[in-house]
Order: structure tokens, then C-alpha cells, then sequence
């Protein structure tokens, strides 16, 4: 068990190294980059200040690890979460999990270390409890985004990071810290061997655009003859029969409509418009109505949520927010600049 133990550990680490080397080297000044390299970080502060006692680090070298490797789990989450988000930014909620997920684990190092009396029995519950929290909301991110995406190596990876990430971590939550807890240092490592590996299979192929899937989106191929079909019947659908309008419209029923694969509609929509996401692309025509709305004075008298509701929007809230990430103002200041630009 012990040179299983080492040999596990130790390929981890010059897997983490190499892909540290080559995420840097591919992709400068990227924040999914930047995650990447801190995830890798904890990564390697778990695998080397939870060595067996038979080959451990000193004390003084184990002690830094041990209270990093407590950043793991959310830094991996905030990693999933701009993975798949383009332009995620953590807000409050995002920093109130970090704080309780790895705050929970520090109190469990300080045991550990000595800076604090035994800890309640449920203690390890709460920790477990919040662990499996994160664990499920990734899953959520995951999942319910892959329909509206636009992008195939995203929608693939997706369910490939899925499976590899939570089978991962619930084994070391739930095998190591429950089921074995006499091998739990070994089964920990071994819980995060899978994925490093995997993900060096990955990035090893040299595709460490993987990693962001936004650097072609916008590089427009040669179209044949039956892509430009498919596009002008689309645009026709967009801008005549304003099928925008028609609620939860999804990209089947668009592709169904057409008479195409879905998987081909993504793509042409993906690489010929830049939307990566198919509700971004949906509500661009849908904000451009409400826009032209606004332009005319003869609906001043419609109150902002009408005009939303008749140019295909559910509700409010989503709308406003919509609006805002496209015009930087929210609707009612947009149409008070317009209605003074006019008058």
C-alpha cells in the first residue's frame, strides 16, 4: 500500500507541475488560467502535507500544506464556475462559501496542530455537509447550463468534468472520511489522482484551449453552400417570423424548424454570430425590439414591463438584467436618455 501510496502521489505532482507549465506558457493573463494554476496549487499542498507517516515532510513544511489545501474545494468550485460562465465574477455568495467551507477545515487543522481542544462529534458532519453543498452546486452548473450551449467541446466537456470531479471528491468525503478512515490518506490521494491525470490527458494534447473554448468562437470558417442556406432561413425565422417571441424557445426547436441536426445549428450559430450561449443569442434580438420600442414615441405611454413581455421576455428581473449587461444602464435610465435625446 505504501509504494501504491507513492507512486500515486508522486505522478500526481509532475503531472500538476507539467500542466502549471504549460497553462502558463498557453494561456497569459487568463483568469480561467490563473484559477487553474491555484487549483493545481492546492492540488499539490493536499498530496504533500497528507504524506503517510512512513515518507511525511517535516513538520515546518507540513504545516503551510495542511492549512492551504483547505482552499481546494472552493477554489476548484470558483474554477467550474468560470469554466463554464464567461463572464462570471464571484460576488458575496461565492466569498460567504469560501469562508464557511474552508473556515470549517482551519478549525479542523488547528486540532490538529494543537491551537484548539477536541471538537464537537457533529464537527465533521458540517464539514461534510458543506463539502457535498459545493459538490452539488457544481453539479447544478454543470448540467443545467449544457442545453443552451453553444459550444460542443464545452457541452462535451461538461459531462466528462462531471463525472470525473464528483466521483472524485465524493470518494474522499465519503470513503475516506466514513467508510476507511485507516486508509483515508491513501484513498484521499487517490480521490484526486483521476482527475489530475485526466486533465493532463487533456492539456497534454495541446489543447489547452480546452480550458477556456472562447479563442476560436469568433474565427469565422469558409461556409458551403448548404451552411448559407441554413443561415438565411434563420435569419428569416429571427428577423421576419420573429420566432424569438415564442416562449422557451430552445435550440431543438429551432433546429427542428429548420430541419437540421442540433448539434450543426450550434455551431454555425456559434461560429458565425459569436453567442456561445443560445439565450445570449435569443435575447439579442429581444433586447434590439425592446430598443426599437423605446425609439418610438408613440409607446412612452407603455410602461417598461409590457414592452418587455411583447419582445419575448418572461419577466422582469431577467430582463433588467439582460439590459444592463448589454447597455451598461439599466431600462428606465436608457429610455429617460433617449426620451431627452429626443426631446
Amino acid at each position: 500500500m505504501l509504494l501504491i501510496d507513492a507512486f500515486i502521489r508522486f505522478s500526481a505532482l509532475g503531472l500538476l507541475l507539467l500542466m502549471t507549465v504549460l497553462a502558463i506558457k498557453d494561456l497569459p493573463r487568463s483568469r480561467r488560467c490563473t484559477l487553474m494554476v491555484a487549483t493545481n496549487l492546492c492540488l499539490a499542498s493536499f498530496l504533500l502535507g497528507s504524506m503517510p507517516s512512513e515518507f511525511a515532510l517535516p513538520m515546518v513544511w507540513q504545516v503551510p500544506f495542511r492549512l492551504l489545501d483547505t482552499l481546494l474545494l472552493p477554489v476548484t468550485w470558483v474554477f467550474v464556475l468560470t469554466l463554464f460562465h464567461r463572464d462570471f465574477r464571484p460576488g458575496k455568495f461565492h466569498w460567504l462559501a469560501l469562508i464557511a467551507v474552508s473556515g470549517s477545515m482551519l478549525v479542523e487543522r488547528a486540532v490538529w496542530l494543537g491551537w484548539l481542544n477536541e471538537l464537537p462529534t457533529w464537527w465533521p458532519v458540517v464539514i461534510i455537509t458543506l463539502t457535498l453543498c459545493l459538490v452539488a452546486h457544481m453539479v447544478f452548473v454543470t448540467l443545467s447550463g449544457r442545453n443552451d450551449d453553444l459550444i460542443e467541446a464545452r457541452r462535451t466537456y461538461r459531462l466528462y468534468f462531471l463525472f470525473i470531479i464528483s466521483a472524485s471528491i465524493l470518494v474522499a468525503v465519503l470513503v475516506g472520511s466514513v467508510w476507511l478512515q485507516s486508509s483515508q490518506s491513501t484513498i484521499n490521494a487517490l480521490s484526486v489522482w483521476l482527475p489530475i491525470f485526466s486533465m493532463s490527458l487533456w492539456v497534454l494534447k495541446g489543447d489547452t484551449s480546452a480550458l477556456t473554448f472562447y479563442r476560436n468562437a469568433s474565427q469565422k470558417k469558409q461556409l458551403s453552400a448548404a451552411d448559407k442556406r441554413i443561415l438565411a432561413e434563420l435569419d428569416k425565422l429571427m428577423t421576419q417570423d420573429k420566432v424569438y417571441l415564442e416562449e422557451a424557445l430552445t435550440i431543438a426547436d429551432l433546429a427542428k424548424k429548420l430541419g437540421v441536426a442540433e448539434h450543426k445549428l450550434r455551431t454555425l450559430v456559434n461560429t458565425q454570430t459569436g453567442f456561445t450561449n443560445f439565450s445570449h443569442y435569443i435575447n439579442s434580438f429581444r433586447l434590439k425590439g425592446v430598443m426599437d420600442c423605446f425609439s418610438k414615441r408613440e409607446n412612452d405611454h407603455l410602461p417598461i414591463l409590457t414592452i418587455a413581455l411583447n419582445n419575448g421576455f418572461n419577466s422582469l428581473p431577467p430582463f433588467n438584467r439582460a439590459f444592463k449587461k448589454e447597455t451598461g444602464v439599466t431600462p428606465s435610465q436608457f429610455r429617460k436618455n433617449l426620451q431627452n435625446f429626443q426631446n
